[in-house]
């Protein structure tokens, strides 16, 4: 039995790469974009490979173990609450990341601890 591994580096890397491009794109540098950029960073870099774990070491017996469908689609889940978990935590390493992007995109930097969120 071949147990479903997720998302590769390769398709993180080019998740990543391809939200780095939309900032490229949009020639004023949001703050939304940057925050954006950062929280799909910080999500894919550090709370999908946790969900991953914790459901590799996952013990559960049948009736409780995951079906085939839930083995199939989870890795499509730990990236929805990865993202969800990250922009509802407002980690300052988010805002860290997103002032960064700004600054090395010639965008007007986020002022420290703004998050770009009413």
């Amino acid at each position: 039995m071949t147990r479903h591994s997720g998302p590769s580096l390769a398709d993180a890397q080019r998740t990543f790469a391809e939200s780095l491009s939309i900032a490229e794109r949009r020639p004023d540098g949001t703050r939304a974009t940057a925050r954006e950029t950062a929280e799909k960073l910080v999500a894919i870099t550090f709370v999908e490979p946790v969900l991953k774990r914790l459901r590799e070491s996952d013990g559960a017996a049948p009736p409780f173990a995951p079906g085939p469908g839930e083995r199939q689609f989870r890795a499509l889940l730990d990236a929805r609450v990865a993202h969800d978990v990250v922009r509802a935590a407002r980690l300052p390493m988010v805002d860290r990341l997103a002032h960064d992007l700004l600054r090395r995109s010639g965008g007007a930097p986020t002022p420290r601890g703004a998050d770009g969120h009413a």
